[in-house]
Formats: structure tokens, C-alpha cells, sequence
């Protein structure tokens, strides 16, 4: 096991999507500073590995989202009306240098599909009016009965988490006591990869919650244990990713680290 890539952001991240072709290990980024409502949007390529970009794309606001990434683009939707929690516009964003590609007004992405091709919807009245979407010219065209969906073999594992009502969170508890010696964790992230089991745990410390990433063997060999962030007020979401033999996961809030499972 060893350390892939981290980057520090000077925005807090808010999403990490991977690519979601297995061989491509590109992981697109959501970032947001509330104080001064900004929002930014990047690129890591782990298998450089490096931070591609950071930008702010042409037309994004701080009610833009990522939405999703397929092929080469970054897709994106923007909020016109922030008190109506309803996409209303989408944004396609080049994965490669971050530029505005195209924005096609009213339409909002409802899937992938396969090749170059998304599926789009725009409302009409009270029903949506589904069509087909160039994803290099936005040009559109109507729906065919043999179009297909984009396959999910992501190969993309999150964790489980377990809380204190859980039946399997005793018996998670007892382990992680046995091996770092903690009581009462607050909750419990559990993914495995075999032979290596991951542990995203909460716990108080000094009146406030901190985090910690462990990771040992099915034979109880501890190979990385690290602390992940302190002084929380909560538990964060979306702790841990892993495709393709690399783990992601998110330090105070605002730096991408990342692991590697293979030899």
C-alpha cells in the first residue's frame, strides 16, 4: 500500500465524482467557500497523478452543481431560481482544460448513455419532453428505441455506515477496541477489499468529533492509521471512495488524498 497523490484546496470540497469508465482514473471535484459564496470545479488525474485544473467555468454561479462526468465532459447544472431546489439549466465543461463547452438553457441531464451521446429533458407544462444530446455540440435530436445506458461497471465501492442501533455496530466496535483501543465511536464507515479492511470512524474528543481512517488486514496487521480531520461539530458524508484498487478520501474537509491497493 502506498500514497498515490494529495492536493490542499483553499475551497472546502463538497463532491468528488469518478470517471466512471474503469479505465480512466479521472476524479472530478466540486469545491465551495460559504463566506464568500464561491464555487470552483477540477480535474485530479491519478494516473499522472496531478490536479489537471481548478477553475470557475464561464456561466457557473455559487448555485451551479456537478452533476456528472462521462467521456470527456464535465457536466454541470445551474439553479436560475434558488429557492426552487430544481435544476433548470445544464452546463457541459471540458474534462481536459476546464473550458465552457456549451449550456443549453430549460434542459437539465437525466443520464449517460453510451459513446458520445447524453439524454436531456425539458419540462413542458406539468410533463418533461426527453431528447438526445450531442455531448461535443449540444445538438439534439429525439430518442431512439435502441439507445443504451452507459454500463455501470464502475467498479466504484462506498462504505457502509453503521450507527449505534445497527446489529453489526457492537461487533465493529469490539473490533476497533481490540486493535487501536478506542470506545464509543459515534459511527462507523466500513468498506472491504480483501484482504484489507477500512475503517472511517467518529469520536469525541475534547467535547468535540473527530475523525480517523484505518485500514488493516483480515489478519488484524495494521497499515495505515491516520487522523482525518478534529474539532467537527458533525459527521461528514461520502467518506471513502475506491475504484480500481485506489482508495479516495477527504482530509479537514479540503484536501484529496488518496491510496493504492495494488503491488
Amino acid at each position: 500500500m502506498q500514497k498515490v497523490f494529495s492536493h490542499t484546496f483553499s475551497q472546502n470540497i463538497w463532491r468528488i465524482l469518478p470517471h466512471p469508465d474503469p479505465d480512466i482514473n479521472e476524479w472530478a471535484i466540486e469545491l465551495r467557500e460559504s463566506s464568500e459564496k464561491k464555487v470552483s470545479f477540477a480535474i485530479i488525474d491519478l494516473s499522472i497523478p496531478k490536479l489537471r485544473w481548478q477553475v470557475t467555468p464561464e456561466g457557473a454561479d455559487w448555485w451551479t452543481s456537478l452533476t456528472a462526468i462521462s467521456n470527456q465532459q464535465l457536466f454541470l447544472h445551474n439553479y436560475r431560481f434558488p429557492d426552487i431546489p430544481q435544476p433548470t439549466d445544464l452546463l457541459a465543461v471540458s474534462s481536459k482544460d476546464g473550458n465552457l463547452l456549451w449550456a443549453l438553457p430549460n434542459y437539465v441531464l437525466v443520464r449517460t448513455l453510451e459513446g458520445q451521446e447524453v439524454e436531456v429533458a425539458t419540462q413542458r407544462g406539468d410533463k418533461f419532453q426527453y431528447a438526445i444530446c450531442d455531448a461535443d455540440t449540444a445538438r439534439l435530436s429525439q430518442p431512439s428505441d435502441e439507445m443504451k445506458q452507459v454500463s455501470s461497471e464502475i467498479i466504484l465501492k462506498q462504505p457502509v455506515r453503521y450507527k449505534e442501533k445497527n446489529i453489526y455496530f457492537d461487533r465493529l466496535m469490539s473490533f476497533l477496541s481490540e486493535t487501536v483501543g478506542i470506545s464509543k465511536p459515534i459511527c462507523i464507515d466500513y468498506l472491504d477489499e480483501r484482504p484489507y479492511m477500512m475503517f472511517s470512524y467518529y469520536i469525541y474528543e475534547q467535547e468535540k468529533i473527530a475523525q480517523y481512517l484505518l485500514i488493516v488486514t483480515d489478519k488484524k496487521d495494521i497499515v495505515f492509521h491516520e487522523q482525518l480531520s478534529e474539532g467537527r461539530d458533525g459527521v461528514g458524508q461520502s467518506t471513502m471512495l475506491l475504484k480500481n484498487g485506489v482508495l479516495v478520501y477527504l482530509k479537514n474537509n479540503n484536501e484529496f488524498s488518496s491510496l493504492t491497493f495494488s503491488d
